[in-house]
């Protein structure tokens, strides 16, 4: 059985596994770098470290809207190394039965990001530059 966190991107429904995520914080404004990678929307700070914040378009297909994102969902990736995803809405936590890339919650279908495919070596490189 799976533990997954809820959140809705655009028009979006999202699930992550609760094990990935370090924290979810409120979105004070993501700072623009010159010469970004495609994959990243800028980054924040959090209790002294510098999080790199991920392009939703780039990394999960979604059309980014003209809303503003209210809460970054912080994931953990290998080594320690922490990646933002910007969010509209948190919806709960949900438990599935069985693992998958989709999920059904009332009438809703969920996208399960697997957060060990999503973050590759390089981006974790990357983070850990910045």
């Amino acid at each position: 059985m799976q533990t997954l966190l809820i959140a809705r991107i655009g028009k979006n429904n999202i699930a992550i596994d609760i094990k990935y995520i370090h924290f979810i914080i409120r979105n004070n404004g993501i700072v623009k770098l010159p010469h970004m990678p495609d994959w990243m929307e800028g980054i924040i700070s959090y209790r002294d470290r510098v999080i790199p914040v991920f392009n939703n378009k780039q990394k999960f297909g979604f059309e980014n809207d003209s809303g503003e994102r209210k809460r970054i969902i912080l994931v953990e990736a290998q080594e320690n190394t922490l990646f933002g995803i910007n969010i509209d809405q948190y919806f709960g936590i949900e438990k599935a039965n069985e693992n998958g890339t989709t999920l059904k919650l009332k009438d809703n279908l969920v996208s399960v990001i697997d957060v060990e495919k999503l973050i590759d070596d390089k981006e974790v490189e990357f983070a850990k530059k910045l």
